[in-house]
């Protein structure tokens, strides 16, 4: 059988190393954008050759790398990992398209990150082994902290810098916890192994619940840092708003932090020293992120910082629905990250161009833009209502999900979230109300309309948004049985 999995990181990277030594920007942006169609038309082959009725792993592969540490180059794909790669497949050839047209300085450099982005970040979707998803994990960094210090805006530095320090300081603390994992079931079974799968179903025999818990904490502080959620999260604000459009977008299918949450932290969580506090601490900062980013939204006057915070409310329901514990909570969760990040690609794209277009992101400062370009706001006008929950819309499903479903288990914390959706309904209005209509202001001189590649990429994303709010059946039905997987360990368990 064909090694999918090696290839979608193979194929990337072996476009990104060659997008680096072109001339032009057109032979740059020409090769990027062939390299996510091969990626693309791979995934396109492991989504339709993919089994939904099962959570066992498929396309594996395994190859000994480092014997005496029980390392293994082991990837595979599963329920949990194929909506989020598919996510990304279809993205990046669309954001390379609506940033054909864009002058810009190294775009060898520019569209070559892009591709070891993609690389990475599919890497760590793929890998089965803790060292090499810690390689893939920590490679991520790289394009990012660079696409935000060199095209960013007037504050790049600041924001990459922090960017940088604040991840990859979260990133060694999970580090350590890996290893405490890694030890401990060197010491149980007297071999050596980095096997993630083997080393979470090892995770319950560690005698001591203290030395459990302390394991889990270092673990998961790395994903919700990376995540990002309440109090982890400063990061986010600087770092969305100062990246350039493109950098924007790839932060947002940056799911690495969820997707650790699902295949890590969850199947560990029922064996720690003390699950029912795990799971009401979860159940808080996921709450309290959706109000709390919610909250900072509504008083942001730069429409960027604005949906930047919109991101931050929007992935409180991830660690809500995880915390729930329920299988469709769990789906719900695992179906936000793949909704956020088709609708936040569309909020960034139309932010930048916007900002492209008349120089300004300041809401006030805009106005009446329907009447200059009404290409943009009937699909920024989707991706909002898609953003604030419409039904009909990919965020709907998501939410209705992880709000009905957790309601069982942790009834205060889902109506504290509830609380949220009357202001993330005012803040999205109001912003569209001030920015796209009313009355034209003629300080902000000739804007024109998007051109035709970005009505063409940000309109085939819109359309996703709405195909999969009426049917999400095509990604939803892999991420449901792989959730009941999930949680079925905890019901074994009393949890």
């Amino acid at each position: 059988m064909l090694p999918v999995a090696s290839l979608l990181i193979l194929v990337p990277l072996i476009f990104a190393a060659v997008t680096f030594f072109t001339k032009t920007k057109e032979q740059a942006a020409g090769l990027g954008f062939l390299g996510s169609l091969v990626t693309l038309g791979l995934t396109l082959y492991a989504y339709l050759n993919f089994d939904s009725s099962t959570a066992a792993m498929q396309f594996f592969e395994s190859t000994k790398w480092i014997p005496s540490l029980g390392a293994n180059y082991t990837v595979g794909i599963d329920g949990i990992s194929m909506p989020l790669i598919l996510l990304n497949a279809i993205v990046i050839p669309f954001l390379i398209l609506y940033s054909w047209k864009e002058d810009r300085e190294a775009p060898n450099r520019f569209y070559g990150l892009i591709l070891t982005m993609q690389a990475a970040v599919i890497g760590v979707f793929v890998s089965l082994d803790f060292l090499v998803f810690y390689i893939f994990w920590e490679l991520t960094l790289i394009p990012l902290f660079f696409m935000v210090n060199i095209w960013g805006g007037e504050k790049r530095a600041h924001a990459s810098y922090k960017f940088f320090i604040y991840t990859h300081v979260a990133s060694l603390v999970m580090l350590l916890g890996i290893f405490g994992l890694f030890y401990a079931s060197w010491q149980q079974t007297g071999v050596p192994t980095f096997d993630i799968r083997q080393l979470v179903a090892q995770f319950q025999f560690i005698g001591s619940g203290l030395v459990r818990d302390a394991i889990f904490l270092s673990i998961i502080f790395g994903f919700l840092a990376k995540l990002p959620t309440f109090p982890f999260h400063s990061w986010l604000p600087d770092a969305y708003t100062e990246a350039p459009t493109a950098g924007s977008v790839l932060f947002i299918l940056l799911k690495i932090g969820g997707y650790g949450l699902f295949r890590i932290s969850l199947p560990m969580l029922p064996n720690t020293g003390s699950p029912h506090l795990m799971i009401m601490m979860l159940g808080f900062l996921g709450s309290f992120s959706i109000l709390y980013g919610a909250l900072l939204a509504l008083r942001q006057k730069d429409l960027k910082r604005m949906i930047a915070y919109s991101s931050l409310s929007h992935m409180g329901y991830v660690v809500l629905g995880s915390a729930g514990l329920v299988a469709l909570s769990v789906s719900g969760a695992m179906f936000q990250q793949f909704s956020h990040g088709l609708i936040m690609s569309i909020l960034f794209m139309s932010a930048g161009a916007i900002q492209s277009s008349t120089g300004t992101r300041i809401i006030n400062n805009l106005g009446g833009l329907a009447k200059k370009m009404p290409k943009l706001t009937v699909i920024m006008m989707l991706g909002f209502m898609a953003s604030l929950g419409l039904p009909g819309l990919t965020g709907f499903i998501a939410e209705f999900l992880v709000l009905t479903f957790s309601f069982a288990n942790l009834p205060g914390f889902v109506l504290l979230a509830l609380l949220a959706i009357v202001i993330t309904a005012g803040y999205h209005l109001w912003a569209m109300q001030r920015a796209m209509f009313g009355v034209y202001n003629e300080k902000l001189g000739d804007v024109r309309d998007i051109n035709s590649l970005q009505v063409f990429s940000m309109a085939v994303i819109a359309l996703l948004v709405l195909y999969f709010g009426w049917n999400p059946n095509p990604v939803l039905n892999m991420m449901t049985t792989n959730s009941e997987a999930i949680v079925s360990l905890a019901a074994a368990l009393g949890v």
